[in-house]
């Protein structure tokens, strides 16, 4: 996996959904930066934004008035806030320019994802080089975040076209989840629910939501987290091999919906 990468996309939900979600992108959460944190907070200075506005409120601010030139004054509360992608780089990319395969995955992201690109900040603070796109689902003064997301075919579609646009040209493979077999999967999201247990992310309104894309696909979690996994019976090729650098991972804040 030394050479793989994922993407995934997740619903952002709730009154603060965007709020929360621009604070951790934008790393205004200082509790993401305390003892125990999985972000390397003398990296950050090295993580930058493809996009203006430069703050977690005017990110928020920036919605709501999209929202209220909509006519949208109260939206419902099981409302789609906004969608959000994860786009990973392997975690031996440090070393090297990301802003390249990040500035593709901006303009892939404009051409194919309806609604308002809000913010898309790149994290080089935690285990793997990844980014953030922050999308408002508002299209034709509607939100339409569900019928953005779309089913499991819809996702597919998406991550092949991604595969097929972007990531295959700067040498890149796919997520290597399936080879895993039932048990070394089982025993990667142990490591992962273990590894969350100082993580806020398990005290958020949508942890079940995040708990089931876990057990879905531990993989891409572990990756973030800086946690290594040798399967014990798999005879091919090797598996992944994963940096644990002290200090590096990734909270998953969003609802996230493996692909």
């Amino acid at each position: 996996m030394a050479g793989s990468h994922f993407f995934r996309m997740g619903k952002v939900n709730g009154k603060n959904g965007i709020l929360n979600a621009a604070k951790h992108n934008k790393r205004a959460l200082q509790t993401e930066l305390g003892a125990g944190a999985h972000i390397a907070a003398l990296r950050t200075s090295l993580n930058y934004s493809l996009t203006d506005p430069a703050t977690a409120e005017q990110v928020d601010r920036t919605a709501k008035v999209l929202m209220v030139q909509a006519g949208i004054d109260k939206p419902r509360s099981n409302q789609v806030m906004a969608l959000e992608i994860l786009f990973s780089l392997p975690t031996n990319r440090h070393q090297h320019d990301t802003r390249p395969f990040f500035q593709c995955c901006m303009d892939w992201t404009t051409r194919n994802i309806p609604g308002v690109l809000l913010s898309f900040d790149v994290h080089l603070d935690e285990s793997a080089p990844h980014a953030h796109a922050l999308i408002l689902p508002l299209v034709d003064n509607k939100m339409r975040g569900n019928k953005i997301m779309g089913n499991i075919g819809n996702l597919n579609r998406l991550r092949n076209l991604f595969y097929t646009e972007v990531a295959r040209h700067f040498g890149l493979t796919r997520n290597e989840t399936k080879r895993l077999s039932c048990d070394d999967k089982a025993a990667l999201e142990k490591q992962v629910l273990l590894r969350l247990r100082i993580d806020a992310v398990m005290k958020s309104a949508i942890w079940s939501c995040v708990r089931d894309a876990i057990h879905n696909d531990p993989l891409p979690y572990a990756q973030l987290l800086g946690i290594e996994q040798k399967p014990a019976r798999y005879t091919g090729r090797s598996f992944v091999q994963i940096m644990t650098s002290k200090g590096k991972g990734k909270e998953i804040e969003s609802e996230i919906n493996t692909i």
